[in-house]
């Protein structure tokens, strides 16, 4: 029942949008015997910073909530929950029905346990870097479907300092 909740609650965000956001994320993926779900909101941070070799470069804030599931362990004991929030940075090709980009971004994360699997992270606060290349497609480059690189690491804030890596399908549609 409580999945069929959040099933309700998540698409009722993104169907009436009461954050303004410009834009929201769906990503499946995983690695390393975990699998991920997110879901993200973007706004706008700006639109036109600069052009390089007619690349639009533009940025945008984005903030997510994830839940990883341990392949592992199926239980309550293999899951952990994130909260991230991250500056992009996104490349973008020409204007048309399909439009490629490529976004880059650091980011600083939340997790309810330091410890998952075999990972020791040292402590719940972590830093992400992000890389994804995509296209938007539509007739106003609404939706965006990208494969997405994912690092998480607390950056030898704390020892140890044991990373995880993960793969995504990411899938965005904007407002």
């Amino acid at each position: 029942m409580w999945k069929m909740s959040v099933a309700t609650t998540a698409a009722l965000i993104v169907a009436t949008n009461p954050l303004e956001a410009r834009g929201m994320t769906m990503e499946v993926g995983g690695g390393d015997h975990v699998s991920v779900v997110r879901v993200g909101a973007q706004w706008d941070w700006n639109d036109d910073l600069l052009e390089v070799f007619g690349w639009n470069v533009s940025s945008y804030w984005q903030m997510d909530f994830s839940r990883w599931q341990s392949t592992r362990d199926s239980s309550q004991t293999g899951v952990n929950m994130t909260v991230g929030f991250t500056p992009m940075f996104r490349f973008t090709g020409k204007e048309g029905y399909i439009q490629p980009y490529l976004d880059v971004g650091v980011g600083v994360n939340l997790f309810t346990v330091s410890r998952f699997q075999e990972h020791e992270f040292g402590s719940n606060f972590q830093f992400s870097d992000q890389f994804s290349v995509g296209a938007n497609i539509g007739k106003r480059n609404q939706w965006g479907v990208a494969y997405k690189f994912q690092h998480y690491s607390n950056g030898s804030v704390r020892v140890p300092n044991k990373g995880i890596n993960f793969h995504f399908l990411t899938l965005t549609y904007k407002y």
